[in-house]
C-alpha cells in the first residue's frame, strides 16, 4: 500500500492536480492531455509517472494509444483511504473554463475520428463485423431475451445450424433430424464440443422423439413445406409442447419458381401465412401472430428467385 507521504507528494503539486482534475471529468490520452493543459508532452508524462506511483491513476491500451483514468481504487464506494479522500477534495474544485473548453474540444475531435472511421467503411461495416465476429451472434443475443432454464426442441435441425446460439442460453437443447447424414454433421460441429446439454434424436414431424409436453419452445425452421402433412406436423408440434409454451415457425411464402423447388426439392410451394396461423390456432395454441421477414433475400447472384419467408409464433393453452 502507497504510504501517506507519497500520496501527499504527488498532490502537492499544481500540474499534477490539475491532471487529476482533468480525468475525473474523462480519461485521456497523453497526447489529449497535452492539449488540454498546455504543457510539452515530456512535462505531462512526468507527472503521470508520479500519480501513477501513488496508486492515483491507472493506464491501460486503447488500440495505438495508452489512455489513463483514475485509479478504479480511489473513485466511488465508502473507501476512507487516503487516496480516496483526495479525491473527493479535488472534486469540490472546479476546472478553470479554459481547461473545460479545451477538454471538450478534444473529446469533440475523437468524436469526429470516429465518424470519420464509419464514413470511410461506409457499406464494408457488415461484412467486417461478420468477419470478426461470425454470422449468428445476433440470435445468440436475441435468444437471450428468453428464460435460460427452457427447454428447446429444433425440429429439422439440418446441420445444426442453431444448435451453438441455443446451447449458448438454454438449459436443455433437443435436436430432432429423419436424416442420419445430417443429424451426424449436426453432432459434429465445432462449437458443440463439450457441450453436455444437447441431445440429439433421430425422428420426424410424423411422431417427434419428445415426450408430451417435454419443451417449452419448439422451432420448426423452414420444415413444413418438406412434410407430407404439414397440419399434422402442427398437431405433433403442439404435443410436445408444455401449456404455456411456445411455438417458433419461419416458413416460405406462396411461389412459382420452379427452379427453386427444384433446387431445394421442396414438397409444397409455399404456405399463406394466415392459413397456417388459423391451424395453429386449431391445435391448441393462442396469440398466434405472424410478420415477413423483410432481410431474407438471396445473397449469390447465381440463386434461382426465391420466395418470401415469414415467421409465425404463438402460445400452448395453458
Amino acid at each position: 500500500m502507497v504510504g501517506a507521504d507519497v500520496i501527499f507528494k504527488a498532490v502537492a503539486e499544481g500540474t499534477r492536480r490539475r491532471i487529476l482534475q482533468v480525468l475525473l471529468q474523462h480519461e485521456l490520452s497523453v497526447g489529449e492531455l497535452v492539449t488540454v493543459l498546455g504543457h510539452p508532452q515530456s512535462t505531462v508524462s512526468r507527472h503521470l509517472g508520479i500519480l501513477r506511483s501513488a496508486e492515483l491513476i491507472s493506464d491501460h491500451r486503447n488500440g495505438a494509444a495508452v489512455h489513463y483514468a483514475m485509479s478504479s481504487a480511489t473513485v466511488g464506494g465508502d473507501n476512507e483511504a487516503l487516496g480516496t479522500q483526495v479525491v473527493r477534495w479535488l472534486e469540490k474544485e472546479r476546472l478553470p473554463e479554459v481547461l473545460l473548453k479545451r477538454l471538450e474540444e478534444v473529446l469533440e475531435c475523437r468524436h469526429a475520428e470516429a465518424v470519420d472511421f464509419f464514413e470511410g467503411v461506409g457499406g464494408r461495416w457488415d461484412q467486417m463485423r461478420t468477419d470478426c465476429f461470425g454470422s449468428g451472434f445476433h440470435l445468440e443475443a436475441l435468444a437471450a431475451l428468453l428464460p435460460g432454464e427452457w427447454s428447446v426442441a429444433d425440429i429439422g435441425c439440418g446441420t445444426g445450424y442453431l444448435l451453438g446460439p441455443l446451447a449458448a442460453v438454454f438449459a436443455k437443447v433437443v435436436a430432432v433430424e429423419p436424416v442420419a447424414a445430417l443429424l451426424r454433421a449436426a453432432r459434429e460441429r465445432p462449437e458443440l464440443a463439450g457441450v453436455g446439454h444437447v441431445e440429439f434424436r433421430s425422428g420426424d414431424l410424423r411422431n417427434l422423439p419428445l415426450s408430451d409436453g417435454e419443451v417449452d419452445l419448439a422451432i420448426a425452421m423452414l420444415v413444413l413445406h418438406h412434410v407430407p402433412d404439414p397440419a399434422g406436423a402442427l398437431r405433433e408440434v403442439s404435443r410436445v409442447v408444455k401449456p404455456g409454451g411456445r411455438v417458433l415457425v419461419v416458413e416460405q411464402q406462396p411461389h412459382r419458381s420452379e427452379a427453386f423447388r427444384e433446387l431445394m426439392q421442396d414438397r409444397w410451394w409455399g404456405f399463406e401465412p394466415a392459413d397456417l396461423a388459423e391451424q395453429l390456432g386449431a391445435v391448441g395454441f393462442t396469440r398466434v401472430g405472424w410478420h415477413e421477414l423483410r432481410s431474407a433475400a438471396a445473397t449469390s447472384a447465381s440463386a434461382p428467385e426465391t420466395p418470401g419467408l415469414f415467421v409465425l409464433s404463438g402460445v400452448k393453452e395453458e
